[in-house]
């Protein structure tokens, strides 16, 4: 019996584990994009779905992707909502001067391939972030 709980908390733990890499591998990708290119990053990330604004001489423009989810059934117990928001924020030559992220703890579960949103040119994540 004891075994089994042992077995099961390395599960747990491994799943952990996993979750932590892919949500660091998501910022860092995310992140690669500072200096780069708006119309580069829309090409790997798709159209921005929430707010296109573009950039004018008197204000920045903004790119933003949002993703809602919503797993499970209130018949069924508590239902989880998931929630992932990126905003880049970048000048009137399209050049990306920022990237914030908000709730960034899910967005590793909508974007599975991750390696082909790398901003080109930039080195892949460090082993250990899958």
């Amino acid at each position: 019996m004891k075994s089994i709980g042992l077995l099961v908390l390395a599960i747990m733990l491994f799943g952990c584990a996993t979750d932590a890499s892919r949500i660091d591998k998501y910022r860092y990708v995310a992140y690669s994009w500072v200096n780069g290119n708006i119309d580069e990053m829309i090409d790997a990330w798709g159209k921005p779905n929430r707010e296109h604004d573009k950039a004018s001489e008197s204000k920045p423009g903004l790119a933003r992707w949002a993703v809602f989810s919503r797993a499970g059934n209130v018949e069924d117990g508590p239902a989880v909502r998931y929630h992932c928001d990126m905003t880049a924020t970048f000048g009137n030559d399209g050049t990306i001067i920022d990237i914030r992220i908000r709730h960034s703890n899910s967005c590793h579960r909508y974007y599975k391939d991750l390696d082909s949103m790398l901003r080109p040119g930039v080195k892949p994540p460090p082993e250990g972030t899958t």
